[in-house]
């Protein structure tokens, strides 16, 4: 495998979508317990036969372990094999939340800035949300998108990703709850147009969803920062995208509480970013690199935390 590959250049289950048609198919006619026994003869045949997956996987358990190795108290085995497992367990609790499967009861919220978003949300003020490919990101845009989220008002949801690689996968959204209220939009196409749509959304009370952890195939400008001891690239254009919008931004992971565990409750975390955008044009940029900066401690905290959770089955590393 070369090193240098990027994610987009790396075949996924979600490119097609065929993947999780298989498994929307098979929880019609099976028990979601039976699906989540499945994942194990699954994620074993994956393991066998994708040695990408085998090198990422032993890689990046190795680099957060060393990372972490002044800690006496922190033990990490490096197993790709649960770290696969643990992929194809969240393939179908993907599918399960958008299929309004998942009650939001299986979800543990912390006391931390939930209350602000929840407020921003029930008071119909805008809000950008900036997740990542650690834990569930599908989680609570599903449970928004069927009303589970647990606030009063329901939610609309524009969601921005790659629609390029992931149009199947997007249409089997539509496909499994046309009802919803998502709309996503193309990393690739973002321009004016779309700014001022996104900001007309945000003033009707809507949130914004985006990664954060993943670079655009369609430019070369990164954030270069310190992760897990080595340099990663961040993606500047999902930074600058805050503070242009300059809204309340909210950095969320939704993680399961047990690793394998079959039906395991999940942890929601959410922490505001504290930096905003009203200043002069020639602070916006360190003040962008700061929020790139403090969402990179967020993920590290998470990820030393749920290792096996963590799926950037790619090199993340700049080498």
């Amino acid at each position: 495998m070369n090193k240098n590959t990027n994610w987009y250049e790396v075949k996924e289950v979600s490119k097609s979508g065929k993947g999780y048609k298989m498994i929307l198919i098979l929880l019609k006619y099976f028990p979601a317990i039976i699906m989540r026994f499945l994942v194990f003869p699954i994620g074993f045949f994956y393991y066998l036969f994708s040695k990408n997956a085998r090198y990422i996987s032993k890689n990046f358990l190795t680099t957060v372990s060393q990372y972490n190795s002044a800690n006496p108290n922190y033990k990490l085995s490096i197993s790709p094999l649960k770290h696969i497992i643990s992929f194809s367990l969240n393939l179908v609790e993907n599918v399960q939340s958008w299929a309004g499967k998942f009650s939001f009861n299986h979800v543990i919220w912390q006391k931390d800035d939930v209350k602000d978003l929840v407020q921003n949300i029930e008071t119909k003020k805008g809000s950008v949300l900036i997740t990542s490919h650690l834990g569930n990101a599908q989680m609570l845009r599903a449970l928004a998108s069927i009303n589970e989220a647990g606030t009063n008002n329901k939610i609309k949801i524009t969601t921005i990703s790659d629609t390029d690689l992931t149009s199947g996968f997007s249409s089997l959204l539509k496909e499994i709850n046309p009802d919803s209220y998502l709309q996503i939009i193309n990393s690739n196409n973002i321009g004016p147009d779309t700014i001022f749509l996104l900001q007309k959304e945000l003033d009707e009370g809507g949130v914004v969803v985006i990664a954060g952890d993943r670079i655009s195939a369609n430019t070369d400008r990164y954030i270069p920062l310190n992760f897990f001891g080595k340099t990663a690239n961040f993606p500047y254009g999902v930074f600058l995208l805050i503070a242009l919008l300059n809204v309340p931004t909210y950095f969320v992971f939704g993680l399961r509480q047990k690793d394998f565990k079959l039906n395991s409750k999940y942890e929601m975390y959410v922490c505001k970013n504290k930096i905003d955008f009203d200043c002069k044009r020639k602070e916006r940029e360190e003040r962008i690199i700061k929020t790139a900066e403090n969402f990179k401690s967020e993920l590290e905290k998470h990820t030393t935390n749920h290792p096996y959770q963590w799926y950037n089955f790619f090199d993340f590393w700049i080498n």
